[in-house]
């Protein structure tokens, strides 16, 4: 069956819809949608009927006899929209504007306030022009959040228009966004689309892989957030403790009775969830001291950054950088193309995530003697700090993975913070290897180099078989995602099932909220 959208325009007496209707029945068509508005227009109904093909013809030939259709309202059609326009004076104009530009008559409109700052307008759009319908749509989804009501599926190209903004709409309900956040969605897929349909490459297929990425995160919110959590004696002053979560970054803590050093945050969405585990794990939470330090500045390490108010946020002078810049509203390092850019933006959206106050910035090599160049192919010493007994080198590595990327060095107890340059994707539970899954598609690449990545997990590698050598036990390896891991000839295997020759004081556990 196919649907059609029928304007007619009729007599303003009784029966005039009865006709219409016994015309549309004799030819087995389905009246599905009816819309009149005497205030705006005293004749003109739109009706969708869904009938064959042919039965379609005979119609219209019908209703044209009687005088209800014209030939050239014949191929017009009608879509309706809900648009949030703010509640105040003079806010639906840029919308008027748009529509008397693409010569777009209103054949209804009805709104409502409902206790926000916005009110929903929802319009019936007239449209002779199927053509223009996409740009149409797109030009008010940059000043307003709109949503599809209903539309006649006979615009191919109109298809991914309605996918996304739909999408977003969607994302609105499951995520909360506000809807500026929704507006900022619909604008970054808006942009995505464009890009994607430049190369030829299927738009429903990658925001299909947005939506799955969306629905993950949000799964594992509240009750269902599980994390897995691995605590080892490290020296006689400190433990380190492994949370784990099922998507984002890990989080590190380094616990000594002075004071806790995390080291990298995870994603801003679960931030509850992890408040709850740290006040789990340390009691003492909100009394002790406490530092930060991140091995490089995506959003999936950097979530907690902004509600660790007044914490000190050590990093180096890129990565600095990268974040001033998403204060700023620049692109950060990350975001040097466009498409590197939307999905930026998206992942923000998605999980949450807020841009931390520059203030809390503590530049390790901001009083280095000899500046950091601005590229370099090795691992380069830039600083050091302690935590209690424990000596750090911080090595800032080429920027495979993103510019700015720093691994940190014990080497006295052999534990090393690789951030994502070295990662045991073996060791993944399957919920942490399905979410990692999406994000090569979606960014193309996860490194911004990727010969560069794979020269720096050999120089990592390199690094870590020196320790060995030197202190006759393996490394800890703590990667950026996953079990904590050792090294066992030349390959990562998680701790728990490695073969080691002198045991360790560790333990592993699960921690659900909820």
């Amino acid at each position: 069956m196919n649907r059609k959208s029928y304007v007619t325009r009729m007599p303003d007496k009784t029966g005039a819809f009865l006709l219409a209707s016994k015309i549309i029945a004799k030819y087995c068509g389905n009246i599905v949608r009816v819309s009149y508005n005497k205030a705006i227009d005293l004749h003109m109904l739109f009706l969708d009927v869904e009938a064959t093909a042919e039965n379609h013809q005979k119609i219209a030939k019908e209703l044209e006899t009687v005088g209800y259709l014209k030939n050239e309202l014949s191929e017009t059609r009608v879509i309706e929209v809900n648009i949030k326009i703010p509640d105040q004076p003079g806010a639906v104009l840029p919308v008027l504007k748009i529509l008397d530009h693409y010569n777009i008559n209103i054949s209804y409109l009805s709104s409502s306030a409902n206790g926000t700052p916005y009110q929903d307008f929802k319009m019936g759009l007239l449209i002779e022009n199927p053509d223009m319908i996409k740009m149409l749509l797109d030009d008010i989804s940059t000043v307003y959040q709109i949503d599809i009501i209903e539309y006649d599926d006979f615009e191919k190209n109109l298809d991914n228009t309605i996918f996304y903004i739909r999408l977003a709409n969607e994302m609105q309900h499951i995520l909360c966004l506000s809807t500026e956040q929704t507006m900022e969605f619909i604008s970054e897929s808006n942009r995505i689309l464009q890009m994607l349909q430049e190369t030829g490459e299927s738009p429903k297929k990658v925001f299909g892989y947005i939506r799955r990425f969306a629905y993950f995160i949000s799964k594992y919110r509240g009750s269902h957030f599980s994390t897995d959590i691995d605590q080892v004696r490290i020296s006689e002053l400190v433990t380190l403790y492994s949370i784990q979560p099922p998507c984002g970054s890990n989080t590190y803590v380094l616990a000594s009775a002075e004071e806790l050093v995390l080291i990298d945050t995870g994603y801003a969405i679960y931030a509850e969830e992890m408040f709850k585990i740290l006040q789990e794990l340390f009691p003492a939470w909100d009394t002790l001291k406490k530092r930060v330090f991140i091995t490089h500045a995506d959003v999936d390490h950097c979530g907690l950054l902004s509600k660790l108010e007044g914490i000190r946020v050590g990093l180096n002078q890129k990565s600095a950088d990268s974040l001033r810049r998403q204060s700023a509203g620049i692109p950060d390092y990350r975001e040097n193309s466009d498409l590197g850019w939307g999905y930026s933006k998206l992942s923000r959206i998605i999980s949450g995530y807020t841009p931390p106050n520059p203030e809390q910035f503590e530049v390790l090599d901001a009083g280095s003697p000899a500046p950091v160049p601005e590229e370099h192919q090795e691992l380069i010493p830039i600083a050091e700090f302690t935590v209690a007994d424990l000596a750090f080198k911080v090595f800032e590595g080429s920027g495979g993975h993103l510019y700015g990327e720093m691994i940190f060095v014990c080497e006295e107890y052999g534990l090393v913070f690789t951030g994502d340059n070295l990662v045991n994707i073996s060791g993944f539970s399957p919920e942490r290897a399905a979410f990692n899954s999406l994000a090569p598609y979606l960014m193309r690449s996860v490194n911004i180099d990727s010969l560069k990545a794979t020269e720096m997990r050999k120089q990592i590698m390199r690094v870590l078989g020196e320790l060995e050598d030197k202190n006759k036990k393996p490394c800890l390896v703590c990667g950026g995602h996953g079990p904590i891991s050792v090294l066992e000839n030349g390959e990562l295997k998680s701790l728990q099932k490695a073969r080691l020759k002198q045991p360790l004081t560790w333990y592993s556990r699960q921690i659900s909220e909820g």
